[in-house]
């Protein structure tokens, strides 16, 4: 009866406020913290929605409330007492949620230790720190209809998003997936938007709030993440450099790009890239290939200017990690890094990447000659070719031209004179020289870093970009190296060389090797052996029709070395077919140690180097990895179990039970910090001891506008405008690229 008198007095008490303010929901939850005898208010704030089961009044004065109708085990109880201020909110959010309103925080108040003593949870319209706290009362009247079940999700509470979703949306960011895709993608997995709460706005609202946290320490948080890896992890490289408070330059390399450059360091690519992040840094990756002649990266660096002293830097700084200089250095025909390789590789050769040549071609002869197929074919035979010898080249060249009456253009003219630069045929002597007809890869792997980098990304967020797509190239290297461990290709010659070689090339490498020793069967012969001083000197004819090539194959007896004026094992890394021409002479079932190059043998980096994943200490990395092999193992589960009903339910509630366990039965948490929450996320935090630096600024580099941007050729916007679909022009009449506002013939008249 005492507790009937209670909720009856209630009753009563909140009539008479709701009179006076049928505006105002106030509902409350009163809980005093039993050691500082404070009170604390709880508040409710709710939404107008179809209700919950209720029962339903209306005050003397006219004006409608409702109860919810919930479990009294849910209910907050008079004198209840719980041990923390945490537990409380738990206890009330749990039971909001189940009567049908929502909660918000409002004002509060703490004692001078920081105890929280007072809270309210406000409603629109309009319960209780490290002491317990007891229940002192409870109102459950609402002067408004309770929103129904079936838009709980549309709540403040159910919207809310958790850690594990602001993950998700802040790893599809760095696949370049927006917000908007990144909702539609995760509604998908969970089965329906509504199935576990977040809305659009509010996914688009998470990835506004973490940039506007980062912000203007965008650069600070960078180089305090990078130190802070440093630091930890001996084996990460990581230089800076700041002017005027401004960061200039960066460059990083890790262990894993380290161990991939001392296997396959002997040619470097060199190609800057634009439009990689907000403040139009120029991006600068250092590219080689590897043993499955697929792109592997050493390192990379951001420039604030691409001019000879911030490529001199970069430079320094890669030759300061990797301690040594590359065999051959491939860039483009820009002055200003070509001066700075000439400056800090004084050691490598330097010559320009003939793709790069090449693509300029269709825009430097007239439009007729690009598309003639017989000219194309005929110029590129000529500058491919490394067996030709130098004055060959010459030779085949200037008939070119003449034949095609191009003699004069100024641009062929030039790149002539450079010949030495670019054209096989004047290096085929430099170790490893003929990987440049690979170095297009560099290209596509520039691509893949754009592809993955939404416009306009603070570095912070390119920098996890970039780690994203080097993860991927390593585990695809892994990938290869896996194929081809377990696989076998198919021989295609008798020749007993054959299942040797299979054994210890990588895949892509054997189909090289097969068809030099294919090719020695078929088109080669050997014409003559003579000896002298212990060396005997082989020739070897090579039979096509109306040509015949004549190559000469020495080997010593006295140390067993094999030499070809081709040249192809210093050029390529592999044996040439004139070579294994001369092999079935000698009765040779193997290819000698000495000519087959690491770079090319299977397995040269290790597995569990190829598969580290990025982090700022070993620690991080482990903990990366038990949560992703948790999460790995539930899906697996469920995957396995999805076909049986009732074993798919007994895994539900063991399920339970450890959630029981591990959460519904521990003290609640106290909550992070929005600021610790975000931390969490971009993995790292800012003390008092951070360095002082400011985002890059005011950048503009030779051959961009004025955003930075790369200026286009004539040719890239007139294909621009003609990929575009025709439409007919009202004042021509014409299907064209063009309407009745910009119209020749408006122009003419």
């Amino acid at each position: 009866m005492e507790n009937k008198d209670n909720i009856d007095n209630n009753k009563k008490d909140f009539s008479d406020n709701n009179d006076r303010n049928v505006n105002q929901c106030q509902g409350f939850l009163l809980i005093c913290c039993c050691k500082c005898i404070f009170v604390l208010i709880f508040l409710y704030k709710t939404i107008l929605q179809q209700s919950h089961v209720t029962h339903d009044y209306v005050s003397p004065g006219g004006s409608s409330y409702w109860i919810p109708v919930v479990s009294d085990n849910i209910k907050p109880k008079i004198n209840s007492i719980f041990d923390s201020y945490t537990t409380t909110l738990s206890m009330y959010y749990n039971y909001a949620s189940l009567a049908g309103f929502d909660v918000r925080l409002g004002p509060f108040r703490t004692t001078e230790s920081g105890i929280t003593t007072q809270r309210h949870l406000l409603c629109n319209r309009e319960v209780h720190g490290t002491n317990k706290y007891n229940v002192a009362e409870f109102v459950e009247q609402h002067n408004h209809k309770l929103f129904g079940k079936d838009n709980m999700f549309l709540s403040r509470t159910k919207r809310k998003l958790d850690y594990s979703q602001e993950i998700f949306i802040h790893n599809l960011s760095k696949q370049n997936i927006g917000a908007s895709r990144a909702h539609i993608l995760y509604s998908g997995l969970q089965g329906g938007s509504d199935i576990r709460g977040g809305l659009v706005s509010d996914f688009k609202n998470s990835t506004r709030n973490l940039n506007s946290y980062i912000g203007a320490r965008d650069a600070k948080f960078l180089v305090v993440k990078m130190l802070e890896r440093k630091k930890n992890i001996p084996s990460f490289s990581f230089d800076f450099k700041v002017v005027e408070k401004k960061l200039n330059s960066i460059f990083w390399a890790d262990e894993t790009a380290k161990y991939n450059y001392n296997a396959f360091g002997d040619v470097v690519s060199l190609d800057a890239t634009f439009s990689m992040n907000k403040y139009d840094m120029v991006f600068v990756p250092f590219t080689g290939i590897d043993n499955h002649k697929k792109c592997v990266t050493f390192g990379a660096g951001l420039l604030s200017r691409e001019d000879a002293s911030s490529y001199s830097w970069l430079l320094r700084a890669f030759l300061k990690a990797f301690k040594k200089q590359p065999t051959l250095v491939l860039t483009d025909q820009d002055s200003a890094l070509n001066k700075a390789v000439n400056e800090v590789f004084p050691m490598s050769a330097r010559r320009f990447c003939m793709w790069h040549i090449t693509k300029k071609l269709p825009n430097k002869i007239t439009s007729q000659l690009a598309t003639n197929s017989a000219f194309r074919k005929r110029f590129h035979s000529i500058i491919w070719n490394s067996k030709l010898e130098p004055h060959d080249f010459e030779k085949e060249w200037k008939s070119c031209l003449n034949e095609f009456n191009i003699s004069n253009n100024k641009w062929l003219q030039e790149m002539y004179r450079l010949r030495r630069r670019w054209v096989p045929a004047f290096f085929k002597d430099i170790p490893m020289s003929g990987l440049m007809r690979t170095t297009s890869l560099s290209e596509g792997q520039n691509w893949s870093f754009q592809n993955n980098t939404l416009t306009g990304s603070y570095l912070l967020m390119f920098m996890m970009t970039f780690e994203g797509v080097m993860e991927r190239q390593r585990r695809n290297q892994v990938f290869n190296d896996f194929n081809t461990a377990t696989t076998l290709p198919r021989f295609i010659t008798s020749s007993p060389i054959e299942p040797h070689a299979s054994k210890v090339y990588t895949r892509k490498k054997i189909y090289q090797v097969q068809k030099e020793i294919s090719d020695s069967d078929n088109t080669y012969f050997q014409m003559s052996v003579t000896s002298n001083n212990g060396v005997d000197t082989i020739i070897v004819l090579e039979k096509q029709t109306n040509i015949t090539n004549i190559f000469q194959v020495t080997h010593s007896t006295i140390d067993g070395s094999y030499k070809c004026t081709c040249m192809h094992f210093q050029h390529v890394g592999i044996l040439c077919r004139h070579i294994f021409c001369v092999f079935k002479y000698y009765n040779i079932e193997q290819i000698p140690e000495e000519y087959i190059m690491r770079r090319w043998r299977r397995d040269v980096v290790p597995t569990e180097l190829l598969k580290r994943r990025f982090s700022n200490s070993l620690l991080d990395s482990n903990s990366d990895m038990t949560a992703i092999e948790i999460f790995s193992n539930v899906d697996r589960c469920v995957s396995f179990l999805s076909h049986d009903a009732s074993k798919l339910k007994s895994y539900l509630e063991e399920l339970n039970k450890l959630k029981k366990k591990f959460v519904d039965d521990c003290p609640a948490p106290e909550m992070p910090s929005r600021e610790s929450f975000y931390n969490q996320i971009i993995g790292v935090e800012l003390t008092n001891d951070a360095p002082d630096i400011d985002n890059p600024s005011d950048i503009r580099n030779k051959g961009t506008g004025s955003r930075g941007k790369r200026l286009k050729s004539k040719k890239e916007m007139l294909e621009k405008v003609c990929s575009k679909p025709k439409r007919k022009c009202a004042l021509c009449k014409q299907m064209a690229n063009h309407d009745k506002r910009n119209c020749p013939l408006k122009k003419r008249v």
